[in-house]
């Protein structure tokens, strides 16, 4: 919740729910379980400790200064401050950085080398090493798995047209076929690489992973593993997992 408003208008906010709850508790089982969620969104807005987890004006100018004063270095400071404070899942985004429509953000459909260079890169660097320095510091990382990621990769060819046509001749589309995942943190062994792609980074060649093993390694790393069973909402069992943890990144 924002910091300007006052938990009275949030109970006010709340008054105005409560108005509309009342035709939704007809709903039987439905309205119950809305009643539940709504009740525990409430908790979390009004908690101190919440607001003070956002509150990053509690962090020294310097803590501020080394993550970088851009909304990806804050918000990857914001994310250990919830950390901090006992959140087991922390999701930060590239912000809107007003890039062009048609090449936003990391997906350089247009001047790949020159975006990467002047804008992509020096924030994500400072930000990230940061991050990891920090957690390290405080005695957290081991505890965190930090995962940097996309959904896909850029083709090893520049100006190669795969499904974009706005990609120029200087840009890099979309290629599913090889791209990186940097983990750090919760066991992961650090300094290394593991698998390889070919010498024209366009096939993986060795000990390629996909994103169901990519996601049984997370469970991993919670304890959790691939075949525990989980129901969804209609009472139907699933593995957790359809995929195998990749354990040569651990130890």
């Amino acid at each position: 919740m924002p910091l300007d408003i006052p938990p009275g208008r949030l109970s006010e906010r709340r008054q105005l729910l409560a108005a509309v709850d009342r035709h939704i508790a007809e709903w039987g089982q439905t309205g119950r379980e809305h009643d539940a969620l709504n009740s525990r969104a409430y908790d979390l807005l009004s908690s101190p400790a919440v607001r003070q987890a956002f509150d990053l004006n509690q962090e020294t100018d310097r803590t501020r200064d080394r993550y970088g004063r851009h909304p990806f270095g804050q918000g990857l400071l914001l994310a250990r401050r919830l950390v901090e404070a006992g959140t087991r899942l922390v999701q930060v985004n590239w912000h809107n950085d007003g890039s062009n429509v048609k090449s936003p953000f990391w997906d350089t459909h247009k001047d790949n080398f020159n975006t990467l260079k002047n804008k992509l890169l020096p924030p994500a660097d400072e930000g990230l090493s940061t991050l990891l320095e920090d957690l390290h510091g405080r005695g957290l990382l081991e505890t965190t798995l930090v995962l940097v990621m996309g959904e896909f990769g850029r083709t090893p060819r520049i100006g190669q047209v795969i499904m974009n046509g706005a990609t120029d001749k200087a840009g890099r589309d979309h290629w599913p076929h090889a791209y990186s995942v940097l983990a750090a943190g919760g066991g992961v062994r650090g300094g290394r690489v593991y698998g390889a792609s070919d010498n024209r980074a366009a096939y993986v060649v060795d000990a390629p992973v996909s994103p169901p093993e990519l996601q049984a390694t997370v469970l991993h790393t919670l304890g959790i593993p691939p075949a525990q069973l989980i129901t969804d909402r209609q009472g139907r069992p699933h593995k957790a997992s359809e995929g195998q943890p990749v354990l040569g990144l651990f130890g």
